[in-house]
């Protein structure tokens, strides 16, 4: 099974031996290659790009603290996650629900999902000075796909028409656009080129100076597509363009060691369970065994389980499967949305997480 695994991975499995399962090992290497990668991408591109770093795709500190060296600055969406970067000397993005008087707006933008969040935060200001301000604009979750389903997030075209009777009684300026696309593909960038520029010919924005388009950048990564996607866009040279990679980055920079606890097998399927659980580890994604410990395990179907008492911690079936009580397990990816959507079913914790 190790044959089809790159060097890289293959290293953090080697690095991994004498580390106690169940538990999440990141890789360093594979985290600055990937930075690099994406860094080269942004080269081409003619309007000024910046990158920040999603910080919900994984908030591991090591992690946190490698981002920080490298890219322009940080997207949180809530307060918890703006105090984990807020040390560092970077701009902030910060969107959601969750705005918080802690932010600090001068460091970047906060883009306001409603006129009445913006409203309230605009009462609540004591500072008589125009405000700087970032919204988000509702748009189809993707713009190529048919369904168009819009997102429940951001102002809709016509919640941009009540920005005018709101500035009548306070001083603001939107200087910024957050429009989210979620799995972006380049066929996605003439519809998404037509709506910018129906944006920007609006009266409300004339003053926005950047364009964040925010994160969904895994498949154009992997292509090597994203400079050829935001160059397709067209956007006037003089707005500046942020980005905000999550996955696209950590997604494939983390492996789950865990062990065989459990195995019975009737008329020739398996079930294991294993010293971990899916269900708690993340309610996103289910990572794939890659490689076990070489056992005389009888090659069968096997059904992979977590360790609660829910019949759904599933793992996933595996055909012609050679596996046995004690083995270790790796499995691949755990970088992105691992920690930060598991749960605590019967007060099982999640597994420890090295960088190495």
């Amino acid at each position: 099974m190790l044959a089809s695994i790159n060097n890289a991975v293959r290293k953090v499995i080697n690095n991994a031996e004498n580390i106690h399962s169940p538990a999440i090992i990141y890789s360093s290497e594979i985290l600055k290659e990937n930075l690099s990668m994406f860094c080269d991408s942004l080269k081409s591109i003619s309007n000024n790009t910046l990158l920040l770093y999603s910080v919900k795709a994984c908030m591991h500190s090591d992690v946190i603290k490698e981002m920080a060296s490298e890219v322009d600055g940080f997207s949180v969406s809530s307060e918890e996650e703006y105090r984990l970067v807020s040390k560092y000397n970077k701009r902030i993005s910060a969107t959601g629900f969750g705005y918080s008087e802690n932010f600090d707006i001068s460091k970047g933008y906060f883009y306001f999902n409603s006129i009445l969040q913006l409203r309230k935060y605009l009462e609540n200001k004591h500072n008589t000075g125009i405000q700087e301000i970032g919204i988000r604009i509702n748009a189809p979750r993707t713009l190529f796909f048919k369904d168009k389903k819009s997102s429940r997030f951001g102002f809709t075209l016509d919640q941009l028409k009540l920005l005018e009777c709101l500035s009548s009684k306070h001083k603001f300026k939107v200087k910024s656009i957050l429009i989210h696309q979620e799995n972006k593909v380049l066929k996605d960038s003439s519809n998404l080129k037509s709506f910018i520029s129906m944006l920007l010919k609006k009266k409300e924005l004339k003053m926005v100076t950047s364009i964040n388009l925010g994160g969904g950048w895994d498949n154009l990564f992997l292509k090597g597509q994203i400079s050829e996607f935001i160059n397709n866009l067209k956007i006037p040279s003089k707005y500046s363009i942020f980005v905000e990679p999550g996955s696209a980055l950590v997604r494939t920079i983390g492996i789950l060691k865990t062990s065989v606890i459990d195995e019975t097998i009737d008329n020739n399927i398996r079930r294991i369970t294993l010293n971990t659980s899916q269900f708690n580890n993340s309610s996103w994604y289910v990572p794939r065994i890659i490689a076990c410990t070489k056992s005389n395990g009888k090659q069968v179907d096997t059904y992979v389980y977590g360790n609660t008492c829910y019949e759904k911690d599933f793992f996933g079936r595996y055909l012609n499967f050679s596996v046995s009580i004690n083995d270790d397990v790796i499995m691949y990816p755990v970088g992105a949305y691992y920690y930060t959507t598991h749960r605590e079913l019967h007060g099982f914790k999640f597994p420890k997480e090295y960088y190495i």
